[in-house]
């Protein structure tokens, strides 16, 4: 039987009360604890109604979710476990379930900073511990690309609940190339990953310019409840990034069309995995493709096209080809030195 996010939610929250012993609860009160649960992980305001707790109460104590739970009304009022060391958490689980479960906590691992998942951080440790018990210590056949040192993840989960209740934030900001860090009043609209890295876009009170800044150089986030949050008129953050590569998008470059050629080695792995949407194929010869891009030339593209060594020759625009010329001259002279 499907259950979608929010049913889910309200058969932990009914769990975790009928588990509490020490208080009474009505079916008002499991209702009341159900919004708010709903708010805490959604971040809107629904009132569950009564026929939906109602029907949870049955789905729950029937078998179609595999629960059984024996609930049980005293004084024709209160709801109650009648088995006090009863949980839908206890429940066995299959060896489908086990492989279910364990494919999961391999993904929830990846959003480690939000609360919505540190909250089920002791649940994924005690599946885990049963699925590889029960499984002879299979090794993992899924390898997610990681890094446990990132720093920055702390602020994921301030920002997301900021964003999501449009509230008005106070960010100090220390860049790479500045000495000191400033203190900024920042409207967030979207966080942004990119390679392994984490990213909030939006903009500052003073000025219009979206600005993105990388999590790992916040040095501090404060709410400021008596500061109103600003919408920037037409913006729409999900489509920012869509003429760019990564995350800089420079203000005044335009959208450029950006021609280059890849050798025969080289051209499969581009063709598979593209730099950009807008890519397409211009050109196949015996010796390489030639592919174009239209985007707006930002560092984290060059980059992307200086990766490819020898294998991949830019083309156009001029301005472009002339950067890579310098880049080039550089590189050779680091490489020309003696080491000792």
């Amino acid at each position: 039987m499907p259950v979608n996010r929010n049913a889910l939610i309200r058969y932990r929250t009914i769990d975790r009360c009928l588990q509490n012993r020490r208080r009474k609860w009505t079916i008002d009160d499991l209702i009341e604890a159900c919004n708010e649960a709903l708010y805490e992980y959604e971040g809107r305001r629904e009132s569950v109604s009564l026929r939906t707790i109602r029907l949870d109460l049955s789905a729950m104590r029937s078998d179609k979710l595999g629960y059984n739970a024996p609930i049980i009304v005293k004084d024709k009022k209160y709801y109650i476990y009648e088995d006090p060391e009863y949980s839908i958490t206890n429940i066995p689980l299959s060896t489908q379930d086990l492989g279910i479960l364990k494919e999961v906590s391999e993904l929830l691992r990846q959003f480690k900073g939000f609360s919505h998942f540190a909250g089920m951080s002791e649940l994924i440790h005690r599946l885990e511990d049963k699925v590889y018990s029960e499984q002879n210590h299979l090794p993992a056949v899924i390898d997610f690309e990681k890094n446990d040192l990132l720093e920055g993840l702390e602020w994921l989960d301030v920002l997301h609940k900021a964003i999501v209740a449009r509230s008005t934030l106070r960010i100090h900001y220390q860049s790479f190339k500045a000495r000191s860090g400033s203190e900024l009043i920042f409207y967030p609209y979207l966080l942004k990953e990119y390679r392994n890295r984490w990213f909030v876009l939006g903009m500052k009170k003073e000025g219009k310019e979206i600005l993105t800044f990388a999590l790992d150089r916040i040095r501090s986030i404060e709410l400021q409840p008596g500061e109103e949050f600003r919408e920037r008129p037409g913006f729409d953050p999900h489509s920012w990034f869509s003429p760019i590569v990564g995350v800089t998008r420079n203000h005044d470059g335009g959208l450029t069309e950006v021609l280059f050629r890849a050798n025969r080695e080289h051209a499969p792995y581009i063709r598979t995995k593209p730099i950009h949407p807008s890519q397409m194929v211009v050109e196949e010869s015996a010796t390489g493709t030639l592919f174009s891009i239209t985007v707006i030339p930002n560092f984290e593209l060059e980059r992307e096209l200086i990766g490819f060594g020898e294998g991949l020759q830019v083309l156009s625009p001029a301005s472009l080809v002339r950067r890579f010329r310098s880049r080039i001259r550089l590189m050779n002279h680091l490489y020309q030195r003696d080491v000792s």
